[in-house]
């Protein structure tokens, strides 16, 4: 791990890679909620270390803050751009916006939901720097009740608009939908490319970025940011039971006691038929089809090699608790060949980008 190990007591640390401040340990100690952390930091007297860990939650969720926040408008943009009349986007996201609302009577406001997360936090910053522990538990709690449910309720208006794609342009058209979805995180991948940088320091990256990202989509039970971590000869390996943001649609709700997305009322598509940019599986969510594109096809094309290689789950069978799995190789070269044909690809012979272009130059 490229940190900068100084001596403060602090449970954060400078990445010197990644620019900022992360927690500080090992993988496995990266797989613990930093809620969690947070909570046991009030109830030992370590209200330092509390306030810092509070805010350090903004950071983790504010990567699905923001990238929800785009592709809802950048949705809309690719149906208009397809033909599809504004009014008719217009009556199709507000079923969805009916589903997602408040109550009976109030739209869902994510911006609004956004900064009343960030005031709790800064409320539980503010008790923890004046030693009130109770308080300070109180609205830590609702910081994450806060922001676990208009991050959900912005999940389910992404998927709904892709299922509004899938519904009115066909489904083979979402691989194409997120190509256009993620093109500027396809060109910052280039970071991740052996012949940019050594593969060791792109594995601390993939691993951090992915910790860190989905411990903020509120992943594993309960939905406190809990990942399993595990290590193997040739990979690591991140299990989420669910997944914060995909994986908890396969499910029945707990804390609001909403059925999967794809059951009544809401209805969203999955997979019917067996596509290359969803691993050739059915029943893939058309919203976790995302992580098929960005850490497998696209990586593989550019570079010679998937970033991640993600195990997804599947419905019906995820409904009575699929997890996912995500891996990243400790050598790149060490990703076997069913990997590649899964998605439609062939292992090549060399890695790295310049050997896939000329490569490509050659056909």
């Amino acid at each position: 791990m490229s940190v900068n190990d100084d001596d403060s007591d602090s449970p954060l640390v400078y990445h010197e890679a990644i620019g900022y401040q992360i927690r500080r340990g090992s993988y496995l100690d990266h797989s613990a909620s930093t809620y969690t952390l947070a909570e046991n930091a009030v109830r030992d007297g370590r209200f330092h270390d509390a306030a810092e860990l509070g805010r350090y939650t903004v950071r983790e969720a504010v990567e699905a803050h923001e990238l929800y926040r785009d592709w809802i408008i950048e949705i809309r943009a690719f149906l208009d751009q397809r033909g599809v009349d504004r009014k008719t986007i217009d009556a199709d996201e507000k079923r969805i916006r009916d589903l997602i609302k408040l109550d009976a009577d109030i739209d869902f406001d994510p911006e609004a939901g956004w900064k009343s997360y960030n005031a709790a936090i800064e409320a539980f910053a503010s008790a923890c720097d004046a030693g009130r522990k109770t308080d300070a538990l109180l609205f830590l709690e609702r910081a994450r009740q806060i922001w676990r449910d208009t991050h959900d309720r912005k999940c389910d208006w992404v998927y709904g608009l892709i299922d509004i794609v899938a519904r009115r342009l066909g489904e083979g058209c979402i691989g194409e939908l997120w190509d256009v979805l993620m093109a500027p995180m396809y060109a910052y991948y280039v970071r991740y490319d052996v012949d940019n940088n050594p593969w060791p320091r792109s594995f601390d990256l993939l691993m951090h970025y992915a910790l860190e990202g989905l411990r903020g989509h509120l992943s594993g039970p309960g939905r406190l940011g809990t990942i399993e971590v595990f290590e193997e000869s040739d990979r690591w390996g991140m299990r989420f039971d669910p997944c914060g943001s995909g994986g908890r649609t396969y499910r029945d709700d707990p804390d609001t006691g909403l059925p999967p997305r794809m059951e009544k009322p809401f209805e969203f598509g999955v997979t019917t038929k067996e596509y290359d940019w969803a691993w050739n599986k059915k029943g893939i969510c058309h919203y976790c089809v995302h992580c098929c594109a960005l850490n497998e096809r696209m990586p593989m094309r550019r570079f010679g090699y998937p970033t991640r290689v993600v195990e997804p789950p599947t419905w019906p069978a995820a409904r009575e608790g699929g997890k996912c799995t995500w891996y990243v190789y400790k050598d790149p070269q060490l990703v076997p060949e069913e990997i590649y044909t899964r998605v439609g690809m062939t292992k090549p012979k060399a890695i790295g980008s310049s050997a896939q272009t000329k490569k490509q130059s050659e056909r």
